[in-house]
């Protein structure tokens, strides 16, 4: 078979007389093209496997006495589908938007499909398995201002464990009692460093242990930032922490309250168990908090 280009670098060696024109497809007898030019009909040869549909306008090229038929326009051979009826679906080429019959399962709104021309007639085939990469996102407006990650480490500046009835802190170190208050203070360092307004990463705590006993001590936030009267604990849920830092699992929840200013403050113990941590002349970074946000 003679291909387009084959039928071009003939016109260029300078003894074959090279014409290209257009003409109006009729059919085909005994394996070669009908087509009417102006008030003459003729036969040509296929010049590729392309097989235009009757009436359709082609084009013609003729060197010396052979007469080779090409598409006259570009024939898209995927596109992506826009909407979907019954029969048919709207397909975006890069020639234009056509409708077209599916064969099999029907597309959906977005896929990439490929696009067989049958007689002149574009055919919309299946889903193609891949598709061309996504388009890069547009650049930052140059006004705006991309939020920035920042952590910070937060040592607790005092500790200890009250009654749950009286003020009698009479141990430096936190325990989760059937009778205790356990508490990490942080005075007002977290809320004098992280802004109001940022957005919660995540939040590590350190846990030092000194004894573990029965169940899981209950962790909730503290009304004070220093030590002082007995501490309201709000919220507290079981938690056993291993030994070191850990990640918080009610960190989200906490955020926004330790970074106000109040009226939560700290990290408590309300019960659980039989559960002792160092206090902080055993282990400065007992109870310490690791915070990491956006700003």
């Amino acid at each position: 078979m003679i291909s387009e280009a084959d039928v071009i670098l003939a016109g260029l060696d300078g003894r074959t007389k090279v014409a290209s024109r257009k003409a109006t497809f009729v059919g085909i007898d005994t394996g070669m093209a009908l087509v009417d030019m102006g008030d003459s009909r003729f036969v040509c040869d296929f010049g590729n496997g392309y097989i235009p549909g009757p009436g359709e306008t082609v084009r013609i090229l003729s060197i010396g006495d052979q007469h080779l038929l090409f598409p006259a326009a570009g024939r898209p051979t995927v596109g992506t589908v826009l909407t979907v009826s019954s029969t048919s679906a709207s397909v975006a080429t890069s020639t234009g938007t056509f409708s077209m019959p599916f064969a099999g399962t029907a597309p959906t709104s977005g896929d990439r499909v490929g696009v067989v021309w049958a007689e002149g007639e574009p055919w919309c085939t299946s889903k193609l398995s891949s598709s061309p990469p996504a388009p890069l996102p547009p650049p930052p407006d140059p006004g705006t201002v991309e939020p920035s990650v920042r952590s910070a480490e937060f040592r607790a500046i005092d500790a200890g464990s009250t009654d749950r009835n009286q003020v009698r802190w009479w141990t430096g170190q936190p325990r989760a009692g059937n009778s205790t208050y356990g508490a990490w203070f942080y005075g007002g360092q977290i809320k004098d460093t992280i802004p109001a307004g940022a957005q919660f990463v995540s939040m590590e705590f350190y846990a030092a242990w000194w004894q573990r006993r029965y169940a899981a001590p209950n962790f909730g936030l503290h009304s004070d930032p220093f030590k002082a009267g007995v501490p309201a604990v709000v919220g507290a849920a079981p938690w056993a922490p291993n030994e070191g830092w850990n990640a918080m699992p009610y960190g989200a929840d906490w955020f926004p309250n330790l970074i106000a200013g109040g009226p939560h403050y700290g990290i408590g113990l309300n019960q659980g168990g039989d559960n002792i941590f160092a206090n902080l002349a055993q282990n400065a970074m007992s109870g310490a908090l690791r915070i990491t946000w956006r700003s």
